[in-house]
C-alpha cells in the first residue's frame, strides 16, 4: 500500500515533524510505501533520504500568500504526483496540507488522512471543508477532538479517532553518563535541583509564569535552576525572557539554549520538567520527559491533563497559577523520593500508552481499514 505524506514545512520547526519523521522510521516497509512531500529542500526531505524513502518537493503557500489565481496550477501538479506515484492515501501532516490534498483528491480515488495536531480552532469554514473532506480525521488527544470536530462539526465525528503521538522509549531514557556530562557543562553541581522548559520560544509555553513562579522560591531555595531551551522564533520575546530573568534577580539561576537534536542527554540532565503553556494539542515534549523518567508539573489543560496523572506521574496546575506552580515545585524540592517515585510512574505510563510501537501499529489499522473500505 502506497501512502503519500504531504509536510507542512520543510525544517524541523516543531513536534508535528519530529512526529512524522518518527512515523516514517517506524512503519513497516513490507506492507507500506512511503512517499514524502515537502514544501521545498531542507531537513526533511534530507532525513527521509536518509532513511531510502522517496522525498518529492512541491511548492504549498500559505493560505494567506498564495495566489488565487494559480491555485488551480497547485492543485493539478498535486493531483498529477499523486496519479504517477500510484498512491492509495494520503496523510497530510497539518491543515494547509490538508486543505490542498482535499481540493487535489477529486478524481484521483485515494483516500484522505488528515492528522490533526492542533487544539486551537481555524476559521470555521475552512475547518468545515477540510473535516467534511477527510476521510480519517487523526486526533492526537481527545480535547483536539472534542474542540476542533466533536462541538463544531458533530456529523463529522464519526471519522475522528484519537491517537496519541509516540515516543520512542528504547531511545528516550536515562542516560546517567549523559546526565552528569551535561550538568557539568552547565555549571550545575550536584546539589542543585535542575528544571527544564524545552520548546519554541514561543508566548504560550509560559516562559514567563516559570520565572516568577521561580522568584518566588529562590530566597529559600537558591540550589533551584532552570533551563530554558527552544528555538528563538520572535527575538523580541526571546529578549523579554532574559530582561525578566534579570530582573527577578534570576541571572545566577536561569540558563539560556539553543535547541539540540540528540534531547536525551539533556533530559537525562533535569530533575524536573515544567511545562506551564497555555494551550497545546498533545506535547511531544512532555512524554519525551516522562519517557526519560522525569516528573513533570503541566498546566492542567487539554492535552497535558491526558498525559499527566495528578500525584502519580507529576503536578498539574491551573494555567497562570504562579503561586500554585511554586507550591508543586517545592513539593518536589523538598521531597526527593516523591519526585523519583513521580518519574518511575511516568515513564511506566509512557510505556503503556505513548511507545511509537503502539502509535505506528494503531495508525497502519486506519490505513488497512481505509484501504478496505471499512
Amino acid at each position: 500500500m502506497k501512502i503519500l505524506y504531504i509536510a507542512n514545512r520543510s525544517e524541523v520547526f516543531s513536534g508535528g515533524q519530529i512526529s512524522l519523521l518518527e512515523i516514517l522510521s517506524n512503519i513497516d516497509r513490507s506492507k507500506f510505501e512511503p512517499v514524502v512531500l515537502c514544501p521545498g529542500e531542507g531537513e526533511i526531505t534530507e532525513k527521509v533520504r536518509a532513511m531510502g524513502i522517496t522525498a518529492l518537493v512541491w511548492d504549498m503557500p500559505t493560505a494567506r500568500t498564495f495566489n488565487i489565481f494559480d491555485i488551480n496550477e497547485r492543485v493539478s501538479k498535486l493531483r498529477s504526483i499523486i496519479r504517477a506515484q500510484g498512491v492509495d492515501i494520503v496523510h497530510t501532516n497539518g491543515s494547509r496540507a490538508q486543505f490542498y490534498a482535499a481540493l487535489a483528491k477529486k478524481g484521483t480515488g485515494v483516500k484522505l488522512v488528515w492528522h490533526l495536531r492542533e487544539s486551537t480552532p481555524d476559521i470555521f469554514l475552512y475547518d468545515w471543508f477540510i473535516s467534511k473532506t477527510a476521510d480519517k480525521i487523526i486526533c492526537v488527544s481527545k480535547g483536539t477532538k472534542e474542540q476542533r470536530i466533536s462541538h463544531r462539526f458533530p456529523m463529522f465525528d464519526k471519522k475522528a479517532v484519537v491517537l496519541y503521538n509516540g515516543v520512542d522509549t528504547d531511545r528516550f531514557k536515562r542516560d546517567p553518563e549523559a546526565r552528569e556530562s551535561i550538568r557539568n557543562h552547565l555549571g550545575a553541581k550536584k546539589s542543585d535541583v535542575l528544571l527544564g522548559l524545552i520548546g519554541l520560544l514561543i508566548p504560550r509555553k509560559g516562559h514567563q509564569i516559570l520565572l516568577k513562579a521561580l522568584s518566588v522560591l529562590v530566597g529559600d531555595h537558591p540550589q533551584l535552576k532552570l533551563l530554558i531551551m527552544g528555538r528563538s522564533v520572535d527575538e523580541a520575546y526571546t529578549e523579554r525572557i532574559k530582561t525578566m530573568a534579570n530582573q527577578l534577580g534570576l541571572g545566577a539561576n536561569v540558563m539560556l539554549s539553543e535547541p539540540r537534536e540528540d534531547i536525551v542527554p539533556v533530559l537525562s540532565a533535569l530533575d524536573v520538567f515544567v511545562l506551564p503553556s497555555q494551550g497545546e494539542g498533545f506535547s511531544r515534549a512532555l512524554i519525551e520527559a516522562m519517557s526519560v523518567s522525569l516528573p513533570v508539573i503541566a498546566s492542567d489543560i487539554s492535552g497535558n491533563n491526558e498525559a499527566v496523572i495528578q500525584d502519580k506521574t507529576g503536578f498539574l496546575v491551573p494555567y497562570g497559577d504562579v503561586y500554585l506552580l511554586a507550591e508543586d515545585i517545592q513539593k518536589l524540592v523538598k521531597n526527593r523520593q516523591k519526585s523519583i517515585n513521580m518519574g518511575e510512574s511516568a515513564r511506566k505510563r509512557v510505556e503503556d500508552l505513548f511507545s511509537i510501537k503502539r502509535h505506528v501499529a494503531e495508525l497502519q489499522n486506519v490505513y488497512e481499514k481505509l484501504k478496505e473500505g471499512r
